[in-house]
């Protein structure tokens, strides 16, 4: 059987984690493309244009080149990486020395391990994709992540908290043109629903990849 190759958006580093627990920490960004959600104001480009096709070997290579500074730690993202992750990729790139943390829109399951597991639900996007995509049950999740905008109050964080067990809770304002006005809701969450915890994109702040 042919090895698979994986639709790899973009790779680089070494840059920052911005955002979330692990903020301000040294890591490499591995960027998988397509997604199954189509969220309105997403600022990442994820399309298959422009997109390589790589082996597991390949991709894990390219991260050890990338880590010039041995923080053997790589962000896993998309798109949605939960379409493209799989055991052998788990295998490869841990066989390399990295912690893999990975980031998921909590509407599939792991076929893969991960070493920490950052869920950011988003239904209030899934738009006409609603009837098919729904979040996913018993996912492992290490922190999850809620993008403020005017749909996300308290009983939303509650909903979220109750059903996604973890340790770390962050409310992060959607940057978008109302930014101020999403800021301001999650500060007023915050004193709300005192476990949650600010994370703002620290990366566009410094401007770091």
């Amino acid at each position: 059987m042919p090895e698979r190759r994986y639709l790899v958006k973009e790779m680089f580093g070494p840059t920052l984690q911005g955002e979330g627990a692990h903020a301000g920490r040294a890591v490499v960004f591995l960027r998988f493309a397509a997604c199954n959600l189509a969220c309105a104001g997403c600022d990442t480009d994820f399309s298959p244009t422009g997109a390589r096709r790589m082996t597991a070997g390949a991709i894990a290579a390219q991260l050890v080149a990338l880590d010039t500074g041995d923080a053997r730690r790589v962000v896993v993202t998309g798109g949605e990486p939960t379409l493209q992750w799989d055991a052998a990729l788990a295998g490869a790139i841990r066989g390399e020395g990295f912690r893999v943390h990975m980031e998921s829109n909590a509407t599939r399951p792991l076929a893969g391990p991960v070493d920490w597991l950052t869920l950011s639900p988003k239904p209030q996007h899934h738009g006409s994709h609603a009837a098919r995509v729904a979040l996913a049950d018993g996912l492992p999740a290490d922190e999850l992540k809620i993008v403020v905008d005017d749909t996300v109050d308290e009983a939303v964080l509650d909903r979220y908290a109750e059903r996604y067990r973890c340790d770390h809770h962050f409310v992060q304002p959607w940057m978008d043109a109302r930014y101020d006005r999403h800021l301001a809701r999650t500060l007023a969450l915050i004193h709300a629903r005192p476990r949650w915890r600010l994370s703002l994109q620290l990366h566009k702040i410094i401007g770091v990849p």
